[in-house]
């Protein structure tokens, strides 16, 4: 291939273990460190259940992923799978509604950092926000390698503080005899607000979870993206198990679930009771960590989707110039940072408030998702069906869960109201429906 034929195209400088810890970062944000707490005032002790079934349901998912990948042909991300698997006007649906669910993940952990940082920097709030943008959004416009090579560090950070946390809890467990089963039962017992508010939190954690099918997109920029996707979706169920099941866990053993705070970090609360040394410095480091590496990936997701959109007919063909230096879909990536900066300022009124609202309010979207990724699997790949059928009902229960839970019914009727308004775009705007073009056309 000339080199003017592959600057029309984007990079695939991506290695495996970038791969997989791009997936990592997007799935180990602000979601577990900050957004647990959440979980834990919502549900109670017992809300491991809802973990452990949100658990499975993403170990389920990424087992579709991988059989899709390796049945589809062509290096294709989620999307692409959906596309063979259910037709254009599906993928149309699912592509706008995810792009939609990141942005508001880029917004979401735009709103978390500028709150950590905003009282050490001599800016007003809105122009915390913006600087953080800024960062993020130049990080990604250098190249994908040096935006895989970042987010492979932060993500590292991230895994050692969590494998870190698990050791001080042990050690607290074995030498400082916490109250356990007082903490556990004592307070209203282990499930104060009774069965359906376990259901109904299932997809707040499925969200806080999610991320894992960032793998898939990534992988098309690298030089082998089958073999990088079935390794990806392989290890990062376990890991993630590990992390948020075994570090929740221990929360709930360490302290009364009832001082854990909708909106805080239990993790620092954690830290705090059992006095470790400068817990509240690293706690924020790790935080802001974790919330800096979802945003990372949050951003390169949204372009690529906005990108692959275009390059099918489903989104407008402006966004289908590639940088002829870089390699990059600059215009994807600048609009969907544009849209997650109205997100940010949105929520500039009450950053608390709407960082929990909107932690809950996509885990409708990513059930929806989902759905259809497992539905197309059971197209492309009929054989062995239980762990799909599983899958649905994890999903079909948590809807359920949602419709009867009085805090989060609203949630289900927001999100599939957007999915209704995102089919009717499908159609009523016109789009071409020749193939999609080899050639792309290079930015100005």
């Amino acid at each position: 291939m000339s080199q003017s034929d592959q600057s029309d195209q984007l990079a695939e400088s991506l290695d495996t273990r970038h791969v997989v810890m791009i997936a990592l970062g997007g799935a180990i944000g602000a979601g577990l460190f900050i957004g647990a707490s959440a979980a834990i005032h919502m549900a109670g002790p017992a809300v491991i259940v809802s973990y452990v079934l949100a658990g499975t349901l993403i170990w389920l998912v990424n087992m579709m992923l991988r059989d899709l990948a390796i049945k589809v042909p062509g290096d294709k991300s989620f999307l692409g799978q959906i596309r063979y698997a259910l037709g254009e006007r599906v993928a149309f649906v699912t592509g706008w509604i995810y792009w939609i669910t990141w942005v508001i993940v880029i917004g979401a952990e735009t709103i978390a950092v500028t709150n950590m940082i905003a009282d050490y920097l001599p800016l007003p709030y809105v122009g915390v926000e913006l600087l953080i943008l800024g960062v993020m959004t130049g990080v990604n416009l250098f190249s994908v390698k040096g935006y895989g090579e970042f987010e492979y560090w932060l993500s590292t950070v991230k895994v050692v503080a969590i494998i870190l946390f698990i050791v001080i809890c042990g050690w607290a467990l074995g030498f400082r005899a916490p109250p356990v089963q007082e903490n556990l039962v004592a307070h209203g017992g282990l499930i104060p607000h009774g069965w359906m508010a376990l259901l109904a939190v299932v997809p707040t954690i499925v969200f806080s979870m999610g991320g894992s099918e960032i793998a898939t997109v990534a992988a098309v920029e690298s030089a082998d993206t089958t073999d990088n996707i079935s390794r990806a979706t392989k290890t990062i169920p376990m890991r993630l198990g590990l992390f948020y099941i075994v570090s929740i866990s221990l929360i709930l053993c360490l302290v009364p679930w009832t001082s854990v705070v909708s909106g805080h970090s239990p993790f620092l609360l954690v830290l705090k009771k059992y006095h470790v040394p400068f817990a509240e410095t690293s706690m924020m480091i790790v935080i802001l960590t974790a919330a800096l590496s979802s945003l990372n990936s949050g951003i390169f997701v949204t372009s690529r989707i906005l990108y692959e959109l275009a390059d099918h007919k489903e989104g407008p063909a402006f966004f289908l110039a590639i940088d002829p230096k870089t390699q990059l879909p600059r215009r994807a990536l600048l609009m969907s940072v544009g849209v997650a900066v109205l997100v940010a300022l949105t929520a500039y009124a009450s950053p608390d408030t709407v960082f929990s609202i909107l932690l809950s309010l996509t885990g409708g979207f990513m059930l929806f998702y989902n759905s259809l990724l497992i539905i197309g699997r059971l197209k492309v790949v009929p054989e062995k069906p239980a762990g799909a059928y599983l899958a649905l009902l994890l999903i079909g229960v948590s809807i359920f869960g949602m419709c009867i839970h009085a805090e989060t019914r609203s949630q289900i009727e927001m999100a599939v109201g957007a999915i209704v308004i995102t089919m009717l775009a499908e159609r009523f705007i016109p789009r071409e429906s020749k193939p999609p073009s080899q050639k792309k056309k290079k930015a100005s």
